[in-house]
């Protein structure tokens, strides 16, 4: 099985998953998607086929945090109907669905926030969904 410490070291390195944040925002996305890499290594045991699950959930991961980068940097050049493009296409990356409703709630709720902390509650809010 691929190992822990790499996946973890290769996010680190990764700087396209973070480059339009500030260090704060940076430093949340990546506690997010190091949090992920763990808890997919630990799934990954119970799956037939190990290696293929970690290699697709990883490359899942960091179109996630890839996502998030720009959708966090733009949003303020997006309409409503791009915000839920974006949400949407972070939540499928995720794993995770939630209704139309839930969606514009979050949206309602927490698009003007901070970076760093817009990051904290879209990561609450894909975890509750799971």
């Amino acid at each position: 099985m691929s190992n822990l410490q790499a996946d973890l070291e290769a996010l680190l390195e990764n700087e396209a998953l973070t480059a339009d944040l500030n260090d704060d925002a940076a430093n949340v996305l990546l506690d997010w998607g190091m949090s992920r890499v763990r808890l997919l290594h630990r799934l990954a045991v119970d799956e037939p086929d190990p290696e293929g699950y970690l290699s697709t959930q990883t490359k899942a991961n960091r179109k996630m945090m890839r996502a998030i980068n720009t959708w966090t940097a733009s949003r303020a050049e997006k309409d409503p109907a791009g915000h839920l493009a974006a949400l949407e296409d972070i939540l499928t990356h995720a794993g995770v669905s939630a209704s139309p409703e839930q969606q514009t709630a979050f949206l309602t709720a927490h698009l003007s926030d901070a970076p760093p902390e817009f990051i904290t509650q879209l990561r609450s809010f894909c975890n509750r969904q799971e």
